[in-house]
């Protein structure tokens, strides 16, 4: 399993705030139990309204299941999804010690 950041932006003319079916479609869909049936371990969701700003953390066997876990979001912006990993992850590599 690998972490992925997602991150999202949209406009304040775009924010799914502005359509009260797409904000419960959006909230079922990020979910624990929803990530998981996409193959997708949710463990992090972040919100900044006024910048119109979305950020998640995921863990995933593949890029592309972190990428269709975030494909909801590009019908109102940008989406990019990212690997990376945990501070302590890369410390271990750096310093050659066992994951």
């Amino acid at each position: 399993m690998a972490l992925y950041l997602i991150e999202h932006h949209h406009t304040a003319e775009t924010c799914p705030t502005r359509n009260l079916d797409m904000v419960r479609a959006l909230r079922a869909h990020v979910t624990p139990d929803n990530a998981r049936t996409m193959g997708v371990e949710l463990l992090a969701d972040w919100v900044n309204e006024p910048e119109h700003t979305v950020i998640m953390i995921v863990d995933a066997a593949h890029q592309e299941q972190a990428e269709a876990f975030a494909a909801p979001f590009g019908m109102n912006g940008s989406v990019s999804v990212k690997m990376g990993a945990t501070c302590e992850a890369t410390a271990r590599e750096c310093l050659g010690e066992p994951a």
